[in-house]
């Protein structure tokens, strides 16, 4: 028996719908919080055409084993002086996996049968003259580097982030996303697939971790890596035209910007993209400027998906690495409610010598919590959203999220000693799990 669709009918219909939204969308947005779709643990679609075989996530080398990344080209970033320290490291983590690779640094070498490309090596010679953040540009390549980050290095590097836009079109023209990462940048590549195949790579894309800098334009944290699309690149290189001199020389300038004047080479990148056309879309907490160490361990942090973290030393990739060889179920999506595995069992009710990290309130030296390390537990226990707190002699800190934080050596008068609430930890748990999926938040900005 069909059902007659009256105006009458229509209306209650459209009215239902209205107040279905209005409870479940209204609420969460005067709340602040953000929307989210749910990461597929196994998505319908390869990225570009279709795919050799079905990536078995969770397993070495996937999902480029199955060949679902073949159009994607991983672009990583260094200086002259972690070619012989660092880089070895990153390819021995490598190990079998056959990546699209891009190296750039200041410095033209090899390595592992990688070319490694010298970023600066076409920059006119304008843009070098009476500028001495390049005098250690000069050093390095008369062959006088020092292992590892260096001051000098670090003021050079803001260059590096526009002549790598169009040596990348000029090396890989056929690459239909770019994730530009550094050595101390995770990735967690099944969920990066995952990610990546909700998006067409001819459309412009610029995703990655939002800076917020102050009536200035939002930009990707480079060190938690950022992503930019066949149709973002295309389109900063049409842009950038209008400054290059010779097509077949990439690299020759600075797309008109001042970058002498700038702080940063991530953010002067963002407001390139900009005038091209691309603003950046934020995937904040899954692109994430912390390790799982130091991440904010929350209710914002916690059901989501995590593509990157950033501010992993060799150690800390081992350590990972490890312990995601022992995942119950490592095909799922990985998400922080699982990473906090990875710091639990060392939140203690006390431990010296160690710094948590906190951070939301600070009583500072004279008052009553920072007199005493039992003034501050006091603090903490009479302060409900305070789930750990650190105290360091001189000062009381409280903190709202869990953070595991790391080893911190008495200095003079100050020492740090740390202490978590479990029960409080305990029942945030409780309350956040089980996770129904991996969430994929809305983008922000």
């Amino acid at each position: 028996m069909m059902v007659r669709l009256t105006p009458l009918r229509l209306l209650c219909a459209v009215l239902v719908l209205a107040v279905v939204f209005l409870v479940s969308f209204i609420p969460a947005l005067f709340r602040g919080e953000r929307g989210y779709d749910i990461l597929p643990e196994r998505p319908p679609s390869p990225l570009m055409g279709p795919a050799p075989k079905v990536p078995a996530f969770g397993q070495e080398c996937s999902p480029f084993s199955a060949g679902v990344m073949k159009d994607v080209t991983i672009v990583l970033k260094i200086s002259a002086g972690e070619a012989k320290t660092q880089l070895p490291l990153y390819l021995n983590r490598l190990g079998r996996c056959k990546q699209d690779l891009l190296i750039f640094s200041d410095h033209k070498d090899t390595y592992g049968g990688f070319e490694i490309s010298d970023a600066l090596a076409h920059l006119r010679p304008e843009y070098k003259f009476n500028n001495p953040d390049f005098d250690v540009y000069d050093q390095i390549q008369n062959g006088n580097v020092t292992e590892g980050k260096t001051a000098e290095g670090l003021r050079l590097d803001k260059y590096k982030f526009l002549p790598m836009m169009e040596w990348t079109s000029y090396h890989r023209p056929e690459s239909q996303w770019f994730v530009f990462i550094e050595l101390d940048t995770y990735v967690n590549y099944d969920n990066l697939y995952r990610f990546l195949t909700h998006f067409n790579p001819k459309s412009a894309h610029y995703f990655g971790s939002p800076v917020w800098p102050k009536k200035k334009t939002v930009f990707a944290h480079g060190g938690s890596g950022y992503i930019l699309s066949r149709g973002a690149l295309n389109k900063i290189m049409a842009f950038g035209r209008m400054f290059g001199e010779n097509k077949h020389f990439p690299g020759t300038h600075f797309f008109g910007q001042d970058v002498k004047k700038q702080c940063c080479g991530d953010e002067v990148l963002a407001q390139v993209l900009k005038k091209s056309g691309v603003p950046l879309r934020g995937y904040w907490p899954m692109f994430n400027g912390e390790k799982h160490s130091t991440v904010r361990y929350n209710a914002e942090q916690w059901c989501e998906a995590i593509i990157t973290m950033h501010h992993m030393n060799d150690d800390d990739f081992t350590e990972l690495q490890k312990w995601e060889e022992s995942r119950l179920h490592p095909e799922r999506p990985l998400m922080f409610e699982e990473l906090f595995n990875t710091i639990e069992p060392h939140l203690e009710e006390k431990t010296d010598d160690w710094s948590n990290l906190s951070e939301d309130v600070v009583y500072k030296k004279g008052s009553g919590p920072a007199k005493s390390f039992d003034k501050c537990y006091k603090a903490c226990l009479k302060d409900g959203s305070c789930m750990q707190f650190e105290h360091s002699g001189i000062e009381c800190r409280l903190g709202y999220s869990v953070r595991l934080g790391g080893y911190h050596a008495p200095k003079g008068e100050r020492k740090w000693t740390s202490a978590w609430m479990k029960v409080r930890i305990d029942a945030f748990k409780r309350a956040q799990s089980p996770c129904q999926g991996a969430r994929f938040p809305h983008s922000n900005p």
